[in-house]
């Protein structure tokens, strides 16, 4: 299985392809992929993640993410907020009810030619980013550091993602960095 790309979607425009993007890279922070915020912290995270050249205005991204929620690549979810401004979803009784968009991936079944027979294939030395990640360890009998378990506390805060900011039980996360330099 493998999760479907903004790039090889026809229908989308880049605006909504950053969009998309910034909800991938944000999803790797939930053990299931999805992406649960609401739309101001949505709206933040595209603007941060495009590239100065690319950032497109807030007007922009707005039409953008109607037009996703329209296609239902994007979905309305109802979650909550407590006192402390913590977001929970699903929503909880007697907290304050607040709309997030949600992104939840697509998974498909890899075809013969996504598969590549050379090992060497995609691991070129161009520098890119790799965004902050989930890591299964529990199956290995690890645990993850204090470390790990602060810095995905930190990043997953930083985003405005629903759900307590404590790291899954299980996995690791892996910050954001700069491979093939």
């Amino acid at each position: 299985m493998t999760r479907e790309l903004a790039a090889f979607d026809a229908r989308v425009d880049r605006v909504e392809e950053l969009v998309l993007i910034a909800l991938r890279e944000l999803g790797y922070l939930d053990e299931q992929g999805r992406a649960l915020l609401p739309q101001q912290a949505l709206i933040r995270n595209t603007v941060e993640r495009a590239q100065p050249s690319e950032r497109p205005a807030v007007k922009k991204i707005h039409g953008a993410i109607e037009r996703l929620l329209s296609r239902r690549i994007l979905t309305w979810e109802e979650g909550s907020i407590d006192r402390a401004a913590m977001l929970h979803y699903p929503a909880r009784r007697g907290e304050t009810p607040v709309p997030l968009l949600c992104y939840a991936p697509v998974l498909r079944v890899a075809e013969r030619e996504d598969l590549h027979e050379d090992a060497s294939a995609g691991y070129g030395v161009s520098a890119h980013r790799v965004a902050g990640h989930l890591m299964r360890i529990g199956h290995l009998g690890k645990e993850a550091s204090p470390e790990a378990a602060a810095a995905y506390r930190e990043d997953h805060a930083r985003a405005g993602l629903a759900w307590p900011h404590e790291l899954p039980r299980g996995f690791t996360y892996v910050r954001e960095h700069e491979r093939g330099m």
